[in-house]
């Protein structure tokens, strides 16, 4: 990876961020100014290459203000099989009435450690999606921390993780709200098999200022392997009256009955688990806006399941 690297840096009292990423020399900023609506959507590849233990780290910048609109796909690959340590900070600031959909497609080998950490500061009637969809690798661990700092805004966070072998994917959500009148809405699926784990953590805080907060969380998720592994742990904590909340997670194995059902139809076993592995992903795929975006994720996920029952 050998981006273009700036950043404004309105972080300058966050200890963490700035130890993190003191030794950064690649990260991209983007910026986009008021009232801008981009017809077509930005990509950012990032492509690692380089010798055994390689460590990587970006700090990127996204900046989009008042009323622009603007879809991001950003993709993280290896391109061989050498163990890679790659450690990557975004920060995004919404102004007022904008609108951001991130993608971010992970696709890193079995043998690297990927760490990536999102702040994220919302304007009024600011809206954003976020998705993650993470095919592999041997650590991957996605931090995200949503604060909605004024009345009307919305964030959708959406994840998708599909691990096998010894592989462990963990996600991190934090949603924030500080004003009233906001929304926010989590849903998050992993599919396991072999011996992979996975750990999703889902939090709300919900301040005593905000007043009519909406905020869900959903985790689901299924294990292929008797020793996969999947870890949640939801959390909300509401100091505000007038709120609608919740949180629900399901851990399992595919649906027996609706198996009985495909294999009664004549399609075989392998088909009748792809068809609903398939339906199972879709639900996230199908939130991405941008069509090609959502066509690319569709192909890698099936690529990717396929492996997995063969």
């Amino acid at each position: 990876m050998n981006l273009i690297h700036y950043y404004i840096d309105e972080h300058a009292g966050d200890v963490q961020v700035n130890v993190n990423t003191m030794p950064v020399g690649d990260g991209f900023f983007l910026y986009v100014s008021a009232g801008v609506k981009l017809d077509e959507p930005v990509q950012v590849i990032n492509l690692f290459e380089g010798y055994d233990d390689t460590q990587i780290k970006s700090r990127n910048r996204i900046v989009i203000e008042a009323g622009s609109s603007i879809e991001l796909l950003v993709k993280d690959y290896t391109h061989s099989g050498e163990p890679y340590i790659c450690d990557d900070v975004t920060e995004v600031t919404l102004g007022e009435a904008a609108t951001l959909e991130m993608v971010r497609l992970q696709d890193v080998n079995g043998s690297t450690r990927f760490t990536t950490q999102t702040n994220i500061k919302q304007a009024n009637s600011s809206r954003m999606k976020t998705h993650y969809i993470t095919l592999g690798g041997k650590i991957v661990s996605n931090s995200l921390k949503v604060t909605l700092t004024a009345q009307n805004a919305e964030h959708i966070a959406r994840g998708l993780s599909l691990t096998q072998q010894n592989e462990h994917i963990d996600n991190n959500i934090l949603m924030v709200h500080t004003s009233p009148d906001c929304q926010s809405n989590q849903l998050f699926r992993h599919i396991l098999s072999d011996t992979s784990t996975g750990d999703f953590t889902g939090r709300i805080v919900v301040d005593k200022d905000a007043r009519k907060t909406v905020a869900y969380q959903k985790s689901s998720n299924i294990l292929l392997h008797p020793k996969a592994k999947m870890n949640i742990r939801p959390q909300l904590e509401i100091y505000a009256d007038d709120v609608k909340c919740s949180h629900g997670a399901t851990v399992g194995q595919l649906d027996a009955e609706a198996l009985f059902y495909l294999r009664s139809r004549g399609i075989s076993e392998d088909g009748a688990k792809k068809i609903l592995l398939y339906a199972f992903a879709g639900e996230v795929i199908d939130q991405i806006s941008c069509e090609t975006f959502r066509k690319n994720v569709l192909q890698l996920v099936e690529e990717k399941l396929e492996n997995t029952l063969t």
